[in-house]
């Protein structure tokens, strides 16, 4: 019942995919790639109009109020047409953190309209610093002060402002930074899935309204942002398995060897057969998952640390064999089939790792 999409949802994914495959050319994505152009501005105010920036927004700020479902709809599109647009990461930094803040009521819309593009920044060099980061804000006379760095920022390049988390005398907290600001030193470089990361260093003043969550309020964001980033990201990583294993069986019917298709070979019939199989299972646990965290069942945390795990080993194998059944051309930055494979294994470790989602899959069945 869970795999079964309502009649709004089924227009949502009918018109995005038409958008997608009108407009998301995969030679132009290539072009302007190697031009360092990463995220297009004119693609970004076309899923503004089509209100995709507003599905998680609440009614009463201009947005759509819809769900965990919703997204992963367009997550898994975004896989599939290798769009390098950020969607799934300002999804999941206004659905779990700018809504929280006092500040939403003026965000909001502006995430909406496309203007504002916020982007979590939590990763730092030393490990386990998600969770504790080494950034800190500190309260002074004339307000607040930020200072600490934080590297490889997915999409980072593409952000209008940064979600910056950070440690305070309160516990943690969430810091909201134009990318201009003064006291910000970015560093922008390309990533090997098409996109544009950064990492930042922070030595500036700041204003207490950009401090969007502090304390409790901050650490129950964070668990948010990272469930929610565990579905979306599997979605996307099953959009473009599902992408990989159709280009797949659409090859091996064309390519002619012995004298005859290699899709008539059984042995290859098992193999993607078998990809298909693993390709449904995961699809079945991520619409679980969100249907789980829609519904607020007891067991969403579960789900979505499951959906995470199976969707990155699943999209590894996919992808993986994908390559290996087209032969040398899969190499090729001219073929498709590579790009799903960079894809796949980038969103393995965005925000919460295959590794991470496994321990603490293991630990919430312990309880």
């Amino acid at each position: 019942m869970t795999g079964q999409m309502t009649e709004d949802q089924s227009l949502l994914k009918d018109a995005a995919e038409r958008y997608l495959r009108d407009s998301y050319d995969f030679n132009w994505r290539r072009e302007r790639i190697a031009d360092g152009v990463y995220s297009d501005p004119g693609q970004w105010q076309a899923f503004a109009e089509m209100g995709w920036l507003a599905l998680p927004i609440p009614e009463e700020f201009g947005g759509l109020g819809l769900g965990t479902r919703e997204m992963a709809i367009l997550a898994e599109l975004c896989g599939r047409f290798l769009v390098t647009e950020p969607l799934i990461d300002a999804l999941t930094s206004t659905t779990a953190i700018l809504t929280v803040g006092e500040q939403r009521e003026t965000l909001l819309p502006q995430v909406a309209e496309g203007t504002l593009v916020p982007i979590a920044a939590i990763d730092e060099a030393h490990g386990g610093s998600r969770l504790n980061p080494t950034t800190t804000l500190t309260q002074t006379d004339g307000g607040w002060q930020l200072r600490g760095s934080k590297h490889w920022i997915s999409a980072g390049a593409s952000a209008t402002h940064l979600i910056v988390l950070a440690q305070s005398a309160e516990g943690l907290a969430w810091v909201l930074l134009p990318v201009e600001a003064e006291g910000l030193e970015c560093e922008r470089f390309a990533t090997h899935d098409g996109r544009g990361g950064a990492s930042c260093h922070f030595d500036l003043a700041i204003e207490t309204s950009q401090v969007i969550a502090i304390g409790d309020k901050a650490a129950a964001a964070l668990e948010n942002y990272r469930e929610l980033a565990m579905m979306l990201s599997s979605a996307e990583t099953l959009g473009a398995s599902q992408a990989a294993l159709d280009t797949t069986v659409d090859y091996t019917k064309q390519r002619v060897q012995f004298g005859q298709p290699l899709a008539s070979f059984q042995a290859l019939q098992h193999r993607m057969s078998n990809m298909l199989i693993q390709t449904e299972l995961t699809r079945s646990l991520i619409y679980a998952a969100c249907h789980a965290a829609d519904n607020g069942h007891t067991d969403h945390a579960r789900l979505a640390r499951a959906a995470k795990v199976k969707a990155a080993t699943v999209g590894r194998t996919v992808s993986q064999e994908a390559i290996q059944l087209h032969g040398g051309i899969a190499t090729t930055d001219e073929y498709i089939v590579g790009h799903f494979f960079k894809r796949i294994t980038a969103l393995e470790s965005w925000v919460c790792s295959r590794g991470e989602a496994l321990q603490e899959f293991m630990a919430l069945a312990r309880q």
